[in-house]
């Protein structure tokens, strides 16, 4: 290979380089609306060991309009008192409380699980007391 092909290819690979850097840095901005917040409903929920709940995830935008489109995850912080399904719905396993939390784009959002044992009542508020 002579200096003038070796010359034409780096300047090639030199204008390639430049017109890449200059695209990444003018794309325009997407036309999908960002998503502004994430709501998880209910916001807490109890219910006894065996039990389901169906928790929802609502998005919106930057207007409060509703945003479909995003993959939301869902995850329990304690698998052993409730499990959460990609889905969102929540399985009571076992008395105790869980957290479930839903994500999408960077938001998140907990809803507060208490799962009595079969066969126990919550208390007339809906709760019993939490013990010391």
């Amino acid at each position: 290979m002579n200096a003038t092909t070796m010359s034409r290819i780096i300047a090639a690979l030199s204008a390639m380089t430049l017109l890449a850097a200059c695209n990444d840095s003018f794309s325009p901005a997407p036309s999908d609306p960002s998503l502004q917040g994430l709501t998880v409903v209910p916001r807490s929920a109890t219910l006894q060991a065996g039990q389901v709940v169906a928790l929802k995830a609502r998005l919106i935008d930057e207007h409060g309009d509703r945003l479909d489109g995003f993959v939301v995850s869902w995850r329990s912080n304690n698998d052993a008192v409730a499990t959460v399904a990609s889905t969102g719905e929540v399985v009571g396993r076992s008395a105790g409380f869980a957290l479930i939390t839903a994500s999408a784009a960077g938001k998140s959002q907990i809803s507060t699980i208490r799962v009595l044992a079969r066969g126990e009542k919550p208390d007339s508020k809906g709760l019993k007391p939490i013990p010391n």
